[in-house]
């Protein structure tokens, strides 16, 4: 009995999980077997330091969920300044049923087609362990320059959703 209160209990923090804004996220370092960048080089969460940061935290099955945000993404890659901002796009290979490799080689055009976006391979799902974020779920992150979260959205967008972003990262970035 206390071990079926004990799992409900975790579902129900699991499911209702958010990011503690008052404070800069703790450190994670992804490389080896436990991902990185694309490019198989390590990342680190310092590289978020520095620059306004937009990270979106994905399911690669929950995918769909961003795409009413390209026309918003594709506008902050045209006419934002890449020194002072950055677009990270993390894949939670934990939270997906189908092979790393297929997902990788699916990436390729990706990594190809957006080249001002980072790429980022998170294989035991880190972020969703160390940073609290929703499990199998589109998680969108706004970081500001000292590493704190001044958004957070997990789910599908709605186009209001767009405009608020929209303004929060140009004010953030100063454009």
């Amino acid at each position: 009995m206390k071990k079926t209160f004990l799992l409900l209990g975790l579902t129900l923090i699991t499911l209702f999980a958010e990011v503690d804004t008052t404070k800069p996220l703790s450190s994670i370092v992804l490389q080896d077997d436990k991902g990185g960048k694309y490019s198989g080089e390590a990342w680190n969460s310092n590289m978020l330091l520095g620059k306004t940061t937009m990270l979106m935290y994905v399911d690669p099955d929950e995918r769909s969920k961003g795409e009413i945000f390209k026309p918003t993404i594709a506008g902050f890659e045209k006419d934002l300044d890449f020194s002072q901002f950055q677009i990270v796009v993390m894949i939670n290979l934990n939270a997906t049923w189908k092979p790393n490799a297929v997902i990788k080689k699916m990436m390729k055009s990706k990594v190809e087609e957006h080249p001002k976006r980072q790429y980022v391979l998170d294989v035991d799902g880190a972020l969703v362990k160390n940073w609290n974020l929703p499990d199998d779920e589109y998680n969108t992150l706004i970081i500001n320059k000292e590493g704190k979260i001044i958004y957070q959205h997990k789910g599908q967008w709605k186009e209001g959703e767009m405009k608020q972003v929209d303004q929060l990262v140009r004010q953030s970035v100063g454009h």
